[in-house]
């Protein structure tokens, strides 16, 4: 059974551990997660295709803002119920059960991948159910979940209960709508986050659009955190992405067809 060791995380990168900003894990036949509380400044930690069942308490990483945990045998979640923020948490081919969300119903989660979890995907409804499930999600799967731009998908959702709940067979919630938020974190806010997106902000045109721009921005920052790391400065930061989106409405057809081609690669 592999487990982190010191030795470990000096061989994953050239940086003295205090200053890493970026480590890749993937495929070492993990068992479980510890530590990373040598790693302070960690922003980006990819753990794919390990064999971690439960998730610690990340509180020993503060700026934390992805996690890439697919392909293991995660079933607990019990360690990011500390946590108040995400841009990208990936769960992908796991063996998360409904119950598990619960520990994650208060967490702002910008990007959320679930499928691949057969407890979850077996539901026929089941992006509705993680949708109102996960109140604080943006982006579910590859998809955005929109507040009312093109077509208001949590409205959909809402009014899909409402009706559902006055027919022969109802379809019920699959966690209670009470939210309980741990007292450890009523004083802990993502200042770029929760400044641009106050929790009493209402929902409409307006928020989906900045929303999706929100989402630009962190992109381009995980893209730039990348190739800082793994180009060893061959590749210089940069803010196309942004841009694009940015310059799009000077001219769509141009940015469209470049978005198809990132869309296609």
């Amino acid at each position: 059974m592999m487990r982190i060791s010191s030795q470990l995380l000096r061989s994953r990168t050239s940086q003295p551990l205090h200053s890493v900003e970026y480590l890749d894990l993937s495929k070492l036949g993990l068992v479980s997660l510890e530590r990373l509380e040598l790693c302070p400044k960690l922003q980006t930690a990819i753990l794919r295709g390990n064999k971690i069942e439960s998730v610690p308490d990340l509180r020993c990483c503060p700026q934390l803002w992805k996690i890439d945990l697919a392909n293991n045998g995660v079933r607990s979640l019990e360690g990011l119920f500390s946590v108040a923020a995400f841009g990208t948490l990936i769960l992908a081919n796991n063996d998360l059960d409904w119950n598990e969300l619960q520990k994650i119903r208060h967490v702002h989660i910008l990007d959320l991948c679930l499928h691949g979890n057969h407890k979850l995907e077996m539901d026929a409804y089941y992006r509705m159910h993680v949708i109102d499930s996960l109140p604080l999600v943006w982006m579910l799967d590859g998809r955005v979940i929109t507040c009312e731009f093109f077509l208001p998908e949590r409205a959909q959702v809402e009014q899909f209960f409402k009706d559902s709940a006055l027919s022969d067979r109802p379809v019920r919630h699959k966690l209670p709508k009470n939210q309980f938020v741990p007292s450890a974190l009523k004083n802990i806010s993502r200042e770029h986050l929760m400044r641009r997106f106050p929790l009493k902000e209402k929902l409409n045109v307006d928020l989906d659009k900045r929303r999706l721009l929100y989402l630009a921005y962190c992109l381009q920052q995980e893209v730039n955190l990348y190739t800082k790391n793994t180009m060893k400065g061959k590749v210089k930061p940069s803010l196309l992405i942004e841009n694009l989106i940015n310059y799009r409405n000077e001219d769509k057809e141009r940015c469209n067809m470049l978005l198809l081609m990132l869309v296609v690669s």
